[in-house]
């Protein structure tokens, strides 16, 4: 997927395409798929659309340098279709939480991507599956972010 990603935007400065991509684009991208997966699942060839649309709102609303939307499309399209192999095998709500839980963990700064908080903390706590990993998590994140999350985020 990276490899499309260079010989696509890449350019002259496939490093700095790089960088850019790592601008939580990765953790934006898993966490519309599980909100996409969650609202489409009847529709599954709508995903990657609304996918994209996502997470160019999500970049405008953050304040986040803008991406071209081809290139997110393009990023979606090449991650979308081995997670719906996943989903067809396994099951949409697998898949959703599976979403969640690594968006969680490749996001570089979850305490302060609302998204990731809204999108995969929030549902995961409501779950109860974060209250099996409280030391796990106390060990990675502030304990004031932890407080927060078991208090059910009450700002996200």
């Amino acid at each position: 997927m990276i490899t499309k990603l260079d010989e696509g935007f890449g350019g002259d400065d496939p490093r700095g395409a790089r960088k850019r991509i790592n601008d939580h684009l990765w953790c934006d991208l898993l966490v519309a798929m599980a909100d996409a997966i969650k609202r489409f699942e009847k529709a599954m060839d709508r995903i990657p659309e609304y996918v994209t649309t996502i997470i160019m709102q999500s970049r405008e609303a953050e304040d986040r340098k803008p991406f071209l939307e081809a290139l997110v499309r393009l990023a979606v399209r090449a991650a979308w279709e081995p997670i719906k192999k996943m989903v067809e095998a396994t099951g949409a709500p697998e898949i959703q939480r599976a979403c969640q839980i690594l968006a969680v963990l490749i996001c570089p700064a979850p305490e302060k991507h609302k998204a990731v908080r809204a999108g995969a903390l929030r549902p995961l706590a409501d779950e109860g599956l974060l209250a099996i990993s409280k030391e796990r998590l106390a060990q990675v994140f502030p304990a004031d972010w932890v407080r927060r999350l078991q208090e059910g985020f009450g700002d996200v």
